[in-house]
């Protein structure tokens, strides 16, 4: 896509280009010219809007939605990997956990058995290699998704370029994580990061950072 100091510069250049013509034409015809240009800048900018326009901003649309579509996949195929590790699998509302608050509330509070859900999940991934694996599967499908859309899209909002390439180092970290004890803690500390929107500096938000980040990633 042509950026704002592109077409300053078009712009400019054909303001030149007209003053020139009309300075040294020599049989005064300047309506001729007029309209030679109108129609010449008519017939470009129609060409551009088919063939550049367009179709770029279609691929940016399919390219962003690509990136949303896998994002709340890898949020529903986690919390359900959440539920069987804290023996919560007949909790009849798994999407309602999607919501930051709701998914706080319910994994703080203790299952049949109990325990702290999130306890449970953290034990169950320590215990069990085939979940652990299956959620940092998740990750990378994500992380493949961020690298893909900060490469191929010129996004311009630099908070929002800072802020996908650290979550991406950080789940580069996280793929490494095994099942010793201080890996997992801090493995499921990330992960209680994304799905409640705890950080150490401003705690809880009570927005969707990453789901925000993502819609201005354009």
């Amino acid at each position: 896509m042509i950026s704002i100091k592109h077409i300053v510069c078009i712009a400019l250049a054909s303001f030149i280009c007209i003053f020139i013509a009309t300075a040294t034409v020599t049989n005064g015809d300047y309506k001729a010219i007029a309209y030679d240009l109108s129609v010449g800048f008519i017939l470009s900018a129609i060409f551009y809007w088919i063939v550049v326009y367009l179709p770029e901003s279609n691929r940016k649309k399919i390219v962003h939605s690509g990136l949303k579509k896998q994002y709340d996949s890898f949020r529903s195929s986690c919390i359900g990997n959440f539920l069987i590790l804290s023996d919560s699998q007949s909790y009849p509302h798994k999407d309602a956990l999607l919501d930051q608050e709701e998914f706080k509330r319910y994994f703080k509070n203790r299952n049949e058995k109990d325990e702290i859900r999130w306890d449970a999940v953290a034990n169950g991934l320590q215990a069990n290699e085939f979940y652990l694996r299956e959620i940092v599967y998740e990750l990378r499908m994500l992380n493949d998704e961020i690298r893909f859309i900060r490469s191929t899209l010129n996004i311009k909002d630099i908070e929002v370029y800072e802020f996908l390439g650290r979550l991406s180092r950080e789940i580069v970290r996280m793929e490494s994580t095994t099942q010793n004890y201080d890996d997992i803690k801090s493995f499921c500390r990330f992960l209680w990061e994304i799905f409640t929107g705890w950080s150490w500096v401003g705690g809880y938000s009570k927005t969707n950072r990453i789901q925000e980040m993502l819609g201005r990633a354009k």
